[in-house]
């Protein structure tokens, strides 16, 4: 997985990163003008949301020299391919902690990116993507963490989870502040949120395009796979992976079962573990777990396994708790 590391004004990360891609020769796809038309729609939603990110993406294009409509479609139009992941939050009352795992097609795995991101008009941030300038992940300098588990069935012109993740982590401090906008803004696809921060406080909001449901824990943890849980969204038909449920119940059983509280190397074990297909190697489809994160919101400490957990150790990723001591 690549670093990158970008700070200043959303355009003058936009140029930076931009100037990466033009050394790469980054080149977007080929979009009918449908697509083109789609991608205006979603842009005219995130820049009544985000308008900062648009100044980011405009400053990748220029820097890139990529046609802005085509690479606005790239970056804010639904993906080729659904994520499948498990995700949970977990608290002690005085730690709380994130982990997840993030399953999609090997063949995306060159394209992993973890940022550091500090702009000037947000807050500081160490998160993961495959979709520059969006996250799937992550944790801010406050505390705040998010994470996203795919159900991505349904798509009409908002904002895509991706920039939404963004935006919680450059703007939100805590998980009610993240609430209050994941409930109001227009999304483009169904998808599930998961949120907690450093008070303990978690929850999940399951979307779809008009509408968002808010799932609090009944527990001291929460946990998301690709299924919806609330009662008012259990009627929807999506796809839904076959081992979505056991993932899920696998996980509830395992941090409902545990003898002492919470720690990195307890959620460790959850994540690294074949029991219940939590570590995804799903060989036949080329699809498997990505990286996985385990992130203490009360330190900051974050861990990431670059690839399966249960064979590529957790190295610590210390650029955000090291920017706000140093700060």
């Amino acid at each position: 997985m690549y670093e990158v590391n970008l700070v200043g004004s959303y355009y003058e990360m936009g140029r930076e990163y931009g100037r990466r891609l033009r050394k790469a020769d980054f080149k977007t796809p080929k979009y009918s003008s449908a697509a083109i038309e789609l991608g205006k729609k979603c842009r005219g939603h995130v820049e009544t949301v985000f308008p900062e990110i648009m100044d980011e993406i405009r400053g990748i294009a220029e820097a890139a020299e990529i046609d802005y409509d085509a690479l606005c479609t790239f970056l804010l139009t639904h993906p080729q391919a659904t994520p499948k992941c498990s995700i949970f939050a977990v608290t002690d009352g005085r730690t709380t902690y994130i982990g997840r795992n993030y399953d999609m097609f090997y063949s995306l795995k060159d394209f992993t990116e973890s940022y550091f991101t500090a702009p000037q008009q947000g807050h500081r941030s160490v998160g993961q993507t495959d979709v520059f300038v969006g996250r799937e992940d992550g944790v801010n300098e406050h505390g705040l963490g998010v994470a996203m588990s795919g159900i991505t069935d349904y798509f009409e012109p908002g904002v895509p989870f991706w920039i939404a993740i963004r935006y919680l982590l450059d703007k939100c401090k805590t998980v009610q502040e993240g609430v209050d906008v994941l409930t109001e803004i227009p999304h483009h696809c169904t998808i599930s949120f998961l949120l907690a921060d450093s008070t303990g406080e978690m929850i999940v909001v399951e979307v779809k395009p008009g509408l968002a449901v808010v799932r609090e824990p009944e527990d001291n943890y929460i946990v998301s796979t690709n299924h919806y849980n609330h009662p008012d969204m259990k009627g929807l038909e999506i796809f839904e992976p076959p081992d979505s449920r056991i993932r899920y119940s696998t996980i509830v059983d395992s941090l409902g079962d545990a003898d002492a509280g919470p720690d990195e190397d307890s959620i460790r074990r959850i994540l690294s573990s074949h029991e219940g297909l939590v570590c995804s190697h799903i060989e036949e489809m080329k699809l498997g777990t990505l990286w996985s994160v385990v992130a203490n919101l009360n330190t900051l400490q974050v861990w990431r396994s670059d690839g399966h957990p249960c064979s590529n150790p957790y190295r610590e990723d210390t650029r955000l708790r090291d920017a706000v001591k140093g700060s």
